[in-house]
């Protein structure tokens, strides 16, 4: 007996945590329009094109955000974030760039009251960087090296809002 009425047409995304808390029996299976998410447009601030292509591949795998554009310089974020400030959801800074910092970037935004939400994603997460980073209006600090899963589960959540 054949069910024609199946349509597995439409995937749904669900995140690596997801998938645990599901096989655990924590969460059921979300349904494709259970939870409608919005899709949230991304700017990174990254000056190393590994990190930011596997960033870029595992936002756009694991959440409903869009990548819309990337720089590797404080200077070029700057200009960009001035040129698209209504048209971003949420900028993804580092702190150590290959120009400038993403202090400098995060100062710049809070200067222009730039809408999109702003975190940070550095291998430097000490307890004085993200600090200075909140005093800057970024929302949350993740460490590259043990918070990649917090950043997913901040950006889904973002999304879901």
């Amino acid at each position: 007996m054949s069910d024609s009425s199946y349509n597995d047409a439409s995937p749904v995304r669900v995140s690596l945590q997801a998938c645990k808390e599901m096989i655990q029996g924590h969460r059921p299976l979300p349904v494709s329009g259970h939870h409608p998410m919005s899709t949230l447009r991304a700017f990174i601030v990254e000056d190393n094109p590994v990190i930011l292509g596997n960033l870029v591949a595992t936002l756009e795998e694991l959440t409903n955000i869009k990548v819309v554009g990337s720089v590797a310089t404080e200077a070029d974020a700057v200009r960009e974030l001035d040129k698209h400030a209504n048209d971003l959801d949420l900028v993804i800074v580092d702190v150590f760039l290959s120009g400038g910092t993403g202090l400098g970037v995060l100062a710049a935004a809070q200067k222009m009251q730039l809408g999109a939400r702003r975190v940070v994603l550095t291998n430097f997460a000490t307890p004085e960087v993200r600090r200075r980073c909140s005093a800057l209006g970024a929302a949350e600090v993740f460490d590259k090296s043990n918070e990649l899963d917090a950043l997913i589960d901040y950006c889904e959540k973002l999304a879901e809002a």
